[in-house]
């Protein structure tokens, strides 16, 4: 099975910018006005932003950049702000009490069967993986063991692949070479 991307730019970690007031509270909530330190895999700066919800979508109404080895902050960084990914990360870790609460679909992979999917995706999955396994074509077994054309077990992969059951790298991107009948 696969493991969830991560991509530049995904959300690594949200927590307080600012400390709490008045020393140490053991249960801090945060308040809708209050600063989100943000930081996103690959950039090589915090952000700090302030969020305001009061319109259709939320919005930054404050943002703060600290580069991490002190260097400049130039137009190259400023072009690069996620604005958008920042405002949406910082109200929905601000309306989830500080990411105390979470939600099963919070969960970046999971070992059961979406309820959601074909099943046939899913079992073309499970007959790639044993094929791999095997070191069988994966093409024609999958679609001998579903009793599918080749074209739809090469979509059934393709959708298997896009729903994170299988890894890209895993699937051979040639068939394997014919084996000869060393008994002639």
């Amino acid at each position: 099975m696969s493991r969830a991307r991560r991509d530049r730019g995904d959300v690594e970690s949200v927590t307080y910018a600012d400390p709490p007031p008045g020393g140490r509270t053991p249960f801090r909530t945060p308040k809708p006005g209050e600063r989100v330190s943000i930081r996103l895999r690959g950039h090589p700066r915090t952000y700090v932003v302030r969020v305001s919800t009061t319109g259709r979508e939320p919005y930054l109404t404050e943002l703060t950049m600290t580069a991490d080895d002190g260097s400049a902050v130039d137009y190259a960084a400023l072009r690069e702000v996620p604005a958008r990914r920042l405002a949406y990360s910082a109200a929905q870790w601000i309306a989830r009490v500080g990411g105390a609460l979470a939600y099963p679909s919070d969960q970046t992979e999971t070992r059961t069967r979406p309820d959601d999917a074909d099943p046939r995706v899913w079992d073309a999955a499970q007959v790639a993986d044993r094929a791999l396994a095997l070191g069988l074509p994966v093409r024609q077994t999958v679609a001998d063991e579903l009793s599918v054309s080749t074209r739809t077990a090469d979509r059934l992969l393709a959708k298997a692949k896009a729903e994170g059951f299988l890894d890209a790298n895993d699937l051979p991107r040639r068939p394997q070479p014919r084996q000869r009948d060393t008994n002639r």
